[in-house]
């Protein structure tokens, strides 16, 4: 059986999914936002320690004013009522992305959730919001050009390793399993984590996010356990 040690989703549909139950697009983030909840439970029952969602990619800023604002409203009513629980079960929350656009009242609120849950040890959740794969790699790269520039880095000394520390994910291990919703439309990674999902397994589900259910996340592990995984070797 191979070992999970960090999930990434990609959590495509909830327009879709609103779409066609006759509702409004802030619904389908309404519905997707329980599903998040429970696929943080479903890890720490098959003991998986990182788990890395797709909230909110640099595209997404292109949406309606007021859907934006949903998301983010959601964000803050999710991390203020579920803080408590976040310590008490043992789950740290981190946030990745380009934050430059973000709320002085946003980064407030997600400032004090990874403050006061440094300490989980359970489960590592990282929210990627505001982000885009090509966009953090860059970001990296201004990085670690700047400490090459004031000689703390030499270039001959430029590993993968080294470079996978100026990341978003620093001190993150790489992604074994990637999850996408929303159907054979979008058999595609849309700029999720490119670095880190080099080796990872792909299961692609045609249940759109809201739909998301245990019984189709037992099958992308099922289909993870099935695989050899050689990774070049």
């Amino acid at each position: 059986m191979n070992t999970i040690r960090h999930l990434g989703v990609i959590m495509d549909g909830n327009r879709r999914w609103a779409k066609n139950n006759g509702l409004e697009p802030q619904r389908g983030h309404d519905q997707g936002s329980e599903i998040f909840g429970k696929t943080g439970e479903w890890c720490i029952e098959n003991r998986i320690s990182y788990l890395t969602v797709y909230a909110f990619s640099t595209e997404n800023w292109k949406r309606s004013d007021s859907e934006v604002s949903h998301i983010f409203g959601l964000l803050v009513k999710y991390f203020t009522e579920k803080k408590e629980t976040c310590i008490k079960e043992g789950i740290r929350i981190r946030v990745i992305g380009e934050r430059g656009r973000f709320d002085k009242s946003v980064l407030s609120v997600i400032d004090e959730i990874e403050k006061i849950t440094s300490g989980g040890d359970k489960l590592n959740v990282q929210i990627a919001l505001s982000y885009g794969g090509r966009d953090e790699i860059i970001r990296a790269v201004k990085r670690l050009a700047s400490d090459v520039t004031e000689k703390q880095v030499a270039v001959g000394d430029i590993t993968e390793e080294l470079f996978s520390s100026y990341l978003d994910t620093a001190g993150i291990p790489d992604v074994d399993l990637v999850i996408r919703t929303g159907g054979a439309e979008n058999r595609r990674l849309s700029n999720f984590l490119p670095w880190q999902t080099v080796y990872s397994e792909l299961y692609f589900s045609d249940l759109l996010w809201p739909e998301f259910s245990k019984e189709e996340f037992d099958r992308a592990i099922a289909y993870y356990n099935s695989v050899q995984r050689k990774l070049g070797k």
